[in-house]
């Protein structure tokens, strides 16, 4: 089990056993990715040169992009410094699509309905075609019912837990070198405050409906 307060350093998914978890810090879920998809995901998104996309977006997910939220429900963003924060959309496949208000860099903790067949998570600030008429690609994943694959199914539990121990500091902050360092993201840390607040919030009914 998660100890409050506490996180796992990098570790290589398969030399921890699995469900044996004592952690001091962020723990890996690496994984490696699935090559079958056919819809391409990253993890990663924005960090264009135009103003409004230029802040990195993160889904905070397996290395993989493939994430089962299970009975926890929540999914994490991780959003970077920028200096006009914009709105954050967010969509889940045919749930539909939701706008949250602009924030400064931080995680934010989502709670969404239930994932009920396999479907694809995109996030991306608004943006009007005159503040940023390159683009940049969104943030993308696949949030699934379950994993099929025992690998798969050892890195959905760390993400949970990790995510679980980040919903007890809601409307608090975090460090942010020991969550970059468990999720693989050590190249954004210069881009990042050495603190990161954490917002925690539920999809207010739609904003915009999925054709």
């Amino acid at each position: 089990m998660l100890i409050p307060g506490t996180f796992l350093p990098l570790a290589p998914l398969l030399a921890l056993a699995p469900l044996a978890i004592t952690v001091s810090a962020f723990t890996e879920p690496a994984i490696a990715a699935d090559s079958t998809r056919s819809m391409p995901a990253n993890r990663e998104g924005g960090g264009s040169r135009d103003a409004c996309q230029a802040r990195r977006l993160v889904h905070l997910v397996p290395i993989s992009d493939r994430f089962a939220p299970g009975e926890l429900r929540r999914i994490a963003v991780l959003e970077g410094s920028a200096p006009r924060p914009a709105p954050l959309q967010v969509r889940i496949g045919s749930l539909g699509v939701w706008t949250l208000p602009a924030e400064s860099a931080g995680i934010r903790l989502i709670s969404i309905p239930p994932v009920a067949v396999e479907m694809l998570w995109e996030s991306s600030p608004v943006c009007t075609s005159a503040q940023d008429p390159i683009g940049a690609p969104p943030a993308r994943s696949w949030l699934l019912p379950r994993s099929a694959l025992k690998a798969d199914q050892e890195a959905d539990q760390l993400v949970r837990l990790q995510l679980q121990e980040l919903s007890r500091r809601c409307g608090s902050s975090v460090e942010a070198a020991p969550l970059l360092r468990a999720f693989a993201l050590e190249h954004l840390t210069t881009m990042l405050p050495a603190q990161l607040s954490i917002r925690c919030e539920p999809l207010a009914p739609l904003s915009i409906k999925v054709p």
